[in-house]
């Protein structure tokens, strides 16, 4: 079963790719998900910053989108996109969103300490092993800072996205 969860996130992701403008020109268009076919969902369990088990479907459940971030405190591009994801955050965290970090930090202080002084007010979830993060692994992310959008179910709406074009994505979903 993870083997097949981790096929489907990876053709999901090639798929968004190659599609490019594509998919982007049809969220900004139609009211419909990126990849309505797809019915792809992610769910997992993990220890949050204070040491609470977190479900995040039961997240996912309480926003009408969620990103999750991807990303570590020794990763220098993932440090460099956090303005983006905090200015993202502060914009829509009213409108209906949610972000969920997922840090692939082994060390416990550098991830607290990350967490805290790039002002990530939102959800931060770690099982401290790396590159072996069970969640990094269920679905295949093999570089950071990797996305993925997911609607209140956690379907799968878009991946990969940084920047403005998930400044874009997001203001698309959620703009009143």
């Amino acid at each position: 079963m993870k083997i097949i969860r981790t096929f489907c996130l990876v053709l999901i992701v090639a798929v968004m790719a190659a599609c490019g403008n594509k998919a982007k020109e049809k969220s900004a268009t139609a009211n419909n998900d990126v990849k309505e076919e797809q019915s792809f969902e992610i769910d997992f369990s993990m220890t949050d910053i204070n040491n609470n088990m977190v479900q995040v479907k039961d997240v996912f459940a309480k926003n009408k989108i969620t990103i999750i971030d991807f990303w570590a405190s020794w990763c220098g591009p993932c440090r460099q996109e956090m303005p983006n994801l905090v200015k993202i955050y502060n914009e829509y965290k009213n409108k209906g969103l949610g972000i969920v970090g997922v840090s692939l930090d082994e060390n416990e202080d550098a991830w607290k300490q990350a967490v805290k002084d790039m002002n990530m007010n939102w959800l931060q979830l770690s099982d401290l092993g790396g590159w072996n993060n069970s969640a990094a692994q269920m679905y295949g992310i093999s570089g950071i800072p990797f996305t993925i959008v997911v609607d209140n179910k956690g379907k799968v709406l878009a991946a990969g996205l940084r920047g403005s074009e998930l400044a874009q994505f997001i203001h698309n979903r959620l703009a009143v």
